[in-house]
């Protein structure tokens, strides 16, 4: 992995450079599933200034007229980003839906069929 990411990285494209995938996934799925409940649908972009071994990220609703209400920003470990590291340009110009990460976390934890 570069050590900077690219600005249009995603979860997707660092799934095999982050620390514990699985987990760190889980963990921005069940923070989305949060903001679709509220908010009626939720995408996911990753902080692009570290190596994407352990990317905070921000889950956010678009509306229909392309505009966006962030939810919350979040550190690796799914804890809230303070104020002041959450506010800056630091997010991937990517992101992802929640049906998007689901797809993807089931098709990387399924074997043979069954998920584990």
């Amino acid at each position: 992995m570069p050590e900077k990411l690219r600005r249009d990285e995603t979860i997707r494209t660092v799934w095999n450079h982050l620390a514990t995938p699985r987990e760190y996934v889980a963990g921005v799925r069940h923070k989305m599933l949060q903001c679709q409940k509220k908010l009626g649908n939720a995408h996911v972009r990753i902080g692009v200034t570290g190596t994407g071994s352990k990317p905070c990220y921000r889950v956010f609703s678009r509306h229909a007229d392309g505009s966006e209400t962030t939810f919350n920003s979040y550190y690796d470990n799914h804890e809230e980003l303070e104020l002041g590291f959450a506010d800056t340009g630091n997010w991937s110009t990517a992101s992802m839906t929640f049906d998007e990460v689901t797809d993807f976390l089931v098709s990387k934890i399924t074997i043979k069929g069954k998920v584990t």
